[in-house]
């Protein structure tokens, strides 16, 4: 039942443009993550700038309270699981799952669609705090630069 599931979720419409939209709203995170982080003098390779590596020099560099650890660090685990575990759950390749694999029936479907969809309205929550914050620093630096390039 466990890959009759999976294939049911394949064919299914809804949990398909869920997850396309976990794919997309992570992607621009990711992209604003490095944005942010370079506006505060990170320098970033392309292989330093997954989802969790972000997160990580985030932290590392205290750009995160305890709760923003919390709040990005489970959105990677979730968006991670979704994008690369999901399959690997029904097939036993992983032993850690996130979303039930047992005893499966055809409306679960929908708990799954719920839940991806979840996952891309917090990674596109989380979007939006950080364009605020690059926003922030961007309207602070054009108001210290103004005021130190008034002559009179």
């Amino acid at each position: 039942m466990k890959l009759e599931f999976y294939n049911q979720l394949v064919d299914n419409a809804e949990f398909c443009r869920a997850l396309g939209r976990v794919m997309l709203a992570s992607s621009k995170l990711e992209i604003e993550l490095k944005q942010y982080l370079r506006i505060h003098g990170k320098d970033l390779s392309e292989r330093a700038a997954t989802l969790g590596n972000l997160i990580k020099i985030l932290k590392k560099n205290g750009h995160l309270t305890t709760n923003g650890e919390i709040h990005f660090g489970q959105v990677n685990l979730q968006r991670n699981y979704l994008v690369h575990n999901l399959y690997g759950s029904f097939v036993g390749e992983i032993e850690n799952w996130l979303l039930p694999i047992e005893d499966l029936v055809p409306e679960d479907i929908e708990l799954y669609v719920e839940k991806t969809e979840l996952t891309a309205n917090n990674l596109i929550f989380y979007s939006k705090i950080v364009c605020d914050a690059i926003k922030k620093y961007n309207d602070e630096a054009a108001q210290k630069e103004s005021k130190t390039t008034t002559l009179l």
